[in-house]
């Protein structure tokens, strides 16, 4: 009798799995743009920067970043979820004993003779829920939707990290070179600020110009401060990405090339693999799933819920009887629970869950929409920054031969020293727009891998939960 019960138990739990009250999932149709070509990211897309640099401080990053160490978190926590569904698809089967020496009272229970005696038991016990509406399934596909939009969450923002990182750089090492360049001018224009002073008395030039030397002196002075502020926010921002202790924040020590990196070749089709390849849309894309598994999860309400339990066990006041076949105690029952009135909480939660599935369904829309936008922004920008680096270059070089013109004519003395400093601040300021320029460029290129999906791919992300 215990095997049949305990068989009974068991084929029902893993053989009797009801349909599904969730509805088919349709992901939302998108007119998108013709595809160019089938563009293939590398995973580690910035060492095409050739910056050891570089390599490390991105190295570092992904190790020690804080949020990054909280997306890890939120994805062992959405696999424990996961987890949790799963065992709640098979029976619940505990065991159980126990071993109780009492006494009762001659007073408390009419007709039974008080005295002392043991009571040994032994059990085993067997409870399940029959899924007749697929609410278990349902959770679980729920469950699993939701830890791979989390994981995928996670690597959109390891993807950002890396930009983040990327840039930061390209802007510090762009900050030392322009601050290279006006600690140079300012050593030029001191040594000319001292040898106008001498020329003053000597009578060869007015006091006019030895002013005008010295306000150029002073703009100098100016302008590295400035720089230097913009160096503080962008090494301490950096920090932050890099996840360092407050102590190596206040020591500041970061390692940067002497000179921007080359740019480098981008593609410049559009990509016929774009949303497989970036890990938001994917999210997005898992998230509508659960939403719309939990319809199912809330319609499943609406049905009666059938538990079976049984036990099977041993119960003896004698150690040596507990397993002989009069002490044998069993049970078996089923469970229904039915919703008669509940004054349209489940209705509304049903409506709560199509509203759900609604927004993600708006929302993963929006996110394609945005995937492209960023991949056509970024395309155009980069084209904008080269241009912008050819024809600051063509300035500065034109700068540089006024400034040359300028000064010869002064010491000849056919134009005045207002015409050498204006000419001379156009060429500083030249200098310093390209780098900027060329950061920029850097820093477009880097963001363009990222509206790629940085190298993401969906099918090695998928391996890793095949067996789950």
């Amino acid at each position: 009798m215990r095997t049949k019960i305990l068989f009974a138990l068991s084929a029902s739990a893993l053989l009797m799995s009801g349909c599904s009250m969730a509805p088919k999932m349709e992901v939302p149709k998108t007119q998108l743009p013709s595809a160019q070509e089938d563009i293939s990211v590398n995973v580690t897309w910035w060492k095409q920067f050739n910056d050891n640099n570089l390599d490390a401080l991105i190295t570092e990053a992904l190790k020690n970043n804080d949020d990054l160490k909280l997306a890890i978190a939120n994805v062992e926590k959405a696999r424990a979820e996961y987890g949790f569904s799963k065992v709640d698809m098979y029976p619940q089967i505990n065991l159980g004993g126990n071993a109780t020496r009492q006494r009762k009272s001659v007073h408390s229970y009419p007709g039974i003779y008080g005295g002392t005696y043991n009571n040994y038991g032994l059990s085993a016990s067997v409870a399940y829920e029959l899924d007749f509406w697929g609410k278990a399934l349902n959770q679980k596909d729920a469950n699993l939707a939701s830890l791979l939009a989390t994981d995928a969450d996670k690597e959109a923002f390891r993807i950002s990290l890396i930009t983040d990182v990327a840039t930061y750089y390209f802007n510090l090492v762009a900050i030392n070179k322009q601050l290279k360049i006006v600690n140079d001018s300012l050593k030029n224009y001191e040594e000319t600020y001292e040898y106008r002073k001498v020329q003053l008395q000597h009578g060869v030039v007015d006091e006019l110009v030895v002013a005008q030397a010295k306000a150029q002196v002073a703009s100098a002075k100016t302008q590295i401060q400035i720089i230097k502020s913009s160096e503080v926010k962008t090494k301490s921002a950096l920090t932050l990405l890099l996840g360092r202790t407050p102590k190596e924040i206040f020591e500041n020590v970061i390692t940067t090339s002497q000179v921007l990196p080359e740019s480098i070749t981008i593609p410049a089709g559009l990509p016929a693999t774009l949303l497989q390849n970036r890990p938001d849309v994917k999210a997005a894309e898992e998230t509508l799933r659960a939403k719309t598994a939990l319809i199912g999860v809330a319609k499943a309400a609406y049905f009666p819920s059938i538990s079976l339990t049984g036990n099977l066990g041993y119960q003896s006041q004698k150690l040596s009887n507990l397993v002989n076949g009069g002490s044998e105690v069993w049970g078996f029952g089923p469970t229904l629970n039915f919703p008669l009135f509940d004054f349209g909480r489940i209705s509304n939660t049903v409506k709560a869950s199509k509203a759900d599935q609604k927004a993600a369904m708006i929302s993963y829309d929006k996110v394609v929409k945005t995937a492209y936008k960023e991949v056509y922004e970024s395309l155009e920008l980069i084209k904008v920054s080269k241009s912008k680096c050819s024809s600051v270059l063509e300035e500065m070089n034109a700068y540089n031969n006024a400034y040359i013109i300028a000064k010869k004519k002064f010491e000849h003395g056919y134009t005045n020293y207002l015409d050498v400093l204006s000419a001379q601040n156009a060429l500083l300021n030249a200098r310093l727009t390209y780098v900027s320029a060329k950061s920029q460029l850097l820093t477009d290129e880097a963001t363009f891998y990222k509206t790629l999906g940085g190298g993401w791919r969906q099918c090695s992300f998928y391996k890793r939960y095949k067996n789950l």
